[in-house]
């Protein structure tokens, strides 16, 4: 009896885990858009905390839409996925078929090309005006790189384009790094709202070999490393972090 007993209990939280598991897997509804929204690396109209949080990347998230566009927020508070990002860029990839492969992507921001002008000062003198240059580096960004989109070339294309789709970053006094993207639902081939599920794809791309070896020569001389960010000889620096999910488009 006891163990008869003993079995059905078992059984009984085995059924209640896979049903919590199960519950857990459902797709989550995106946010309806923020009426006063606009793509300009602010989070101030973003409900907060964000969303949605990964711990493989560090990125906190927020994912919504309106009639027109999907909208997506990062938030960066870690200093080791800042660097990735600002050296390699955040790939967002967005497969509207709900499948968790594929699909088209951005990459921003591509800040390899940015130069600020900024005149070389003392070791001391640079954590105070770090934040300042990386806001302007974020500010002086004029592409966006994109692939897979419909009667869009892949490759590099302005921040400012025709194709509606919008990119921007910066950093809040806190010292988080903020990013926003904008993609058109027609770019998606996305026609109605009837609680479509749409996949999305975070990476936070690797740093690449030859940052590597520059700072690593730099720093061998006795000068400083380039900005923005500082250098940490850090293995999983040179490796990408990245994750799958997946959200049913609200309908307001």
């Amino acid at each position: 009896m006891k163990m008869n007993r003993a079995l059905t209990t078992g059984a009984g939280i085995i059924a209640g885990l896979l049903l919590f598991v199960k519950a857990s897997a459902q797709d989550e509804p995106n946010k309806w858009a923020p009426a006063n929204i606009k793509v300009d690396g602010q989070a101030t109209e973003w409900p907060k905390p964000l969303q949605f949080y990964n711990n493989e990347t560090k990125l906190f998230y927020t994912i919504a839409n309106d009639q027109d566009n999907i909208y997506v927020i990062v938030s960066v508070p870690d200093p080791k996925s800042q660097m990735k990002i600002m050296r390699s860029g955040l790939t967002l990839s967005v497969n509207a078929t709900g499948k968790k492969k594929g699909g088209v992507s951005v990459t921003f921001p591509l800040t390899e090309n940015v130069s600020t002008g900024a005149p070389d000062v003392p070791e001391a003198s640079r954590a105070l005006i770090a934040g300042e240059l990386k806001k302007q580096v974020l500010a002086n960004v004029k592409e966006i790189k994109v692939s897979g989109f419909e009667g869009i070339p892949d490759g590099n294309i302005p921040v400012r384009n025709t194709f509606g789709i919008q990119t921007a970053g910066t950093y809040e006094a806190a010292g988080n790094l903020v990013l926003e993207v904008a993609i058109p639902l027609k770019t998606l081939g996305v026609t109605s709202l009837a609680g479509q599920p749409i996949a999305y794809h975070f990476k936070v791309n690797a740093m690449k070999r030859e940052d590597k070896k520059e700072m690593e020569a730099k720093r061998a001389k006795g000068q400083a490393a380039p900005m923005p960010g500082e250098y940490e000889d850090n293995f999983a620096m040179y490796y990408s972090a990245d994750f799958w999910t997946r959200q049913t488009l609200a309908n307001h």
